[in-house]
């Protein structure tokens, strides 16, 4: 049995520089100013010329490269909108600084592993390189402040996407937010409307990071989440032995659908995906890539437009990109 319950994981360092107002008060000179300071300092950094960043304003990205960073969950909505915001970015878009966002500064780290400490060590690397030259709006009781107080103190956001078929199933996953909740951790569906969740799909984060050691935070997480994976294992085990040939039904119900639709929402797509990745990672289905199934899942193919305004066209397109892809010729390809 295969066990990518956990999909990534991925570290974020919000930051703002002293004596500057926040983002949305910033004058027009004062985001430049900002946006050439960080650019300087990242690019030119001999301790980051590996990681080939590259510079872009926000405004100048096209509709489609726009889409497909917000498909990734890189930027949000309301970033790509921005005229006064800039992303420095490496080549497969697993390091990043966004500029003048909701703070100044934000590092993200994306691992596709359950690897947090390596995650934080890269963006704990890149806060270093910047504040050696750039002052920090600090406070010595908070900590670091941020535009959204919940994010003062460390200013770290750790996140794990993590795919719970069963438990969802089961309808647990409210306990396990209510025992999240007193851990100072959050567990909430990934969705693209507030409302459903996108293919048993959940992020768990911390929370208030006030008075806490990003240590702290990070061991918290890591801990919740693997007794959470565990109980998602355990209860697909039970599910094996219970309801073998209805979980396999479902499935390739599921499979079957994907090959043959026409037109097909995220939403629906999502669900049938789900129960293909659970039936690949449960053996019951031997011949199509799981590398393929979570690309599609997290946003890797912009086409599935899962984060994008429902639309009849997206919908039809959506039909066409996946019954090729799962064609006997593609279905085992990445």
């Amino acid at each position: 049995m295969q066990d990518n319950i956990i999909i990534a994981n991925n570290i974020a360092l919000s930051r703002n520089i002293n004596n500057y107002p926040f983002p949305h008060k910033l004058s027009q000179t004062e985001s430049q100013n900002i946006s050439q300071k960080i650019n300087n300092i990242i690019l030119e950094s001999e301790d980051l010329s590996e990681d080939n960043f590259i510079s872009h304003n926000i405004k100048d990205f096209s509709e489609i490269e726009k889409r497909a960073l917000i498909e990734r969950r890189i930027i949000s909505n309301e970033f790509s909108k921005s005229e006064i915001g800039s992303i420095i970015i490496n080549k497969d878009k697993t390091k990043c600084i966004l500029i003048n966002d909701e703070d100044h500064i934000k590092i993200k780290i994306y691992e596709d592993k359950f690897n947090m400490d390596e995650a934080f060590n890269m963006a704990n690397k890149i806060d270093d390189i910047l504040s050696e030259k750039i002052e920090y709006a600090f406070n010595d009781k908070i900590g670091y402040l941020t535009c959204l107080p919940v994010n003062a103190g460390t200013g770290l956001k750790a996140t794990v996407v993590i795919h719970l078929p069963i438990l969802s199933l089961q309808k647990k996953i409210e306990t396990y937010s209510n025992i999240a909740h007193k851990l100072g951790a959050n567990i909430k569906g990934i969705s693209s409307n507030k409302s459903n969740t996108l293919g048993n799909m959940f992020e768990i984060t911390n929370q208030s990071v006030i008075g806490r050691s990003e240590k702290n935070i990070i061991e918290s997480l890591k801990s919740l989440t693997k007794d959470i994976k565990t109980k998602e294992n355990e209860s697909r085990l039970l599910v094996n032995m219970e309801a073998a040939i209805e979980l396999e039904d479902d499935i390739y119900r599921s499979l079957g659908i994907l090959q043959n639709c026409r037109i097909i929402s995220a939403q629906e797509a999502m669900k049938h995906l789900s129960n293909i990745k659970l039936g690949i990672e449960m053996d019951y289905i031997k011949d199509i890539s799981l590398k393929k199934v979570i690309n599609l899942m997290t946003g890797m193919k912009p086409i599935m437009e899962l984060m994008s305004p429902m639309t009849s066209d997206g919908d039809i397109k959506r039909a066409d990109f996946l019954r090729e892809e799962f064609t006997l010729a593609n279905r085992n390809k990445k």
